[in-house]
């Protein structure tokens, strides 16, 4: 894998320039922050659990946890009208926030939302049209334009859970390029299946959280995720060539430290911008498979 980093002032100039001027073979990436990612190959751009807005300060003011931000969002939904894809891997607000979704939804252009089939009520609730959604369930693929196949995978947040009409309640993607594959996690703990689902499909690159879990914030409702080694350890039986922890740096109280993280994957063996590389906002990757020549 080769990859190399540059430093942008801000993130709506690089999501507007042009297709024509990113490489084929080459994927684009962003991090927004938490568990958001703005992704850019030559046919397709796209976006995962976007939280642009302040909505959880609002909804949690006054609380135990109160959701301040720690980092301002890099970039305002305005700016997003080059998406042609926004994927949302569960339902929590700084996965599928409703001040970021709703106004993408009302431009003359509008992305296309891909989210659970468990849901697709709250999406609707939020204000979100029928028509701009698509939702999925673990073991289902969507096709896009005939260059990009989604694949979607259960997740466990804290626990696998389904409807009654055996629809996950939380996804991860594998968004395969054709020359890269990607594989978005979204929240998730190690289950029994995941690893053994992973390891088939042999994602390229793996966005997996790193902020753990704590029990006495799992008694008060804040569920987990998987901690650096376990996603250091889920990355390699996978087979990942890079690795790119995420779910961090937003929350005070739901968070880990970058340097935590660095320590538990280099005493695994990986090493910083060869096979892991920890985000940084307003930074893009450009990544590409080296073919030896």
């Amino acid at each position: 894998m080769i990859i190399s980093t540059q430093t942008v002032r801000s993130l709506d100039s690089w999501l507007n320039k042009s297709a024509a001027d990113i490489a084929s073979g080459t994927i684009e990436l962003a991090w927004v922050g938490q568990a958001g990612f703005l992704i850019r190959s030559k046919n397709l751009t796209l976006g995962i659990d976007l939280y642009l807005s302040d909505s959880l300060a609002t909804k949690y003011k006054n609380t135990e946890f109160p959701h301040r931000r720690m980092m301002a969002a890099p970039i305002n939904s305005d700016a997003l009208a080059p998406l042609d894809l926004v994927l949302c891997t569960h339902g929590h607000g700084d996965h599928m926030d409703r001040e970021t979704l709703v106004p993408l939804c009302s431009l003359p252009k509008p992305p296309l939302l891909l989210i659970p089939r468990f849901e697709s009520e709250r999406a609707l609730t939020m204000g979100i049209p029928l028509q701009c959604t698509i939702g999925l369930s673990d073991r289902q693929s969507l096709v896009i334009d005939d260059t990009v196949t989604i694949t979607a995978i259960m997740s466990a947040h804290e626990e696998p859970e389904r409807d009654r009409w055996d629809n996950a309640k939380a996804l991860g993607y594998l968004i395969d390029f054709g020359f890269l594959s990607i594989y978005h996690s979204g929240d998730t703990v190690r289950y029994p299946a995941l690893g053994t689902t992973l390891k088939r499909l042999a994602p390229d690159i793996f966005l997996l959280p790193v902020n753990g879990r704590r029990d006495e914030l799992t008694a008060k409702g804040i569920i987990g995720n998987l901690d650096a080694a376990e996603a250091g350890q889920l990355a390699r039986d996978g087979g990942a060539s890079l690795l790119i922890p995420h779910h961090f740096g937003l929350f005070d109280f739901n968070t880990v430290e970058v340097d935590a993280v660095r320590t538990a994957l280099e005493r695994q063996g990986w090493t910083e911008q060869q096979d892991y590389v920890i985000p940084v906002v307003n930074e893009i990757l450009t990544i590409r498979r080296d073919t030896g020549q």
